[in-house]
């Protein structure tokens, strides 16, 4: 089972979402735990290399290295 790891930066973010951004968001994770290679690979652009999955109203991008999920980045799905 991988290990979720977060930096500071996204706890703080996450920590100012309404809860059912929140909620999608960790469940997510809680399942990368398990299937941390489940999600496509982003092939170009800033993020290329980078996993990521869709959760509500945000993409959330990640690493799996070493046995472990690296969080990087929340981003707006949807800029208004």
């Amino acid at each position: 089972m991988a290990e979720a790891v977060w930096p500071q930066s996204l706890i703080d973010l996450m920590l100012e979402m309404p809860e059912r951004d929140r909620e999608q968001i960790l469940s997510r994770v809680r399942r990368l735990e398990s299937f941390p290679e489940m999600y496509p690979v982003r092939a170009k652009g800033p993020y290329r290399g980078l996993r990521w999955y869709l959760a509500g109203p945000w993409l959330v991008y990640y690493r799996f290295a070493e046995g472990k999920v690296y969080l990087r980045t929340i981003w707006p799905a949807r800029i208004p």
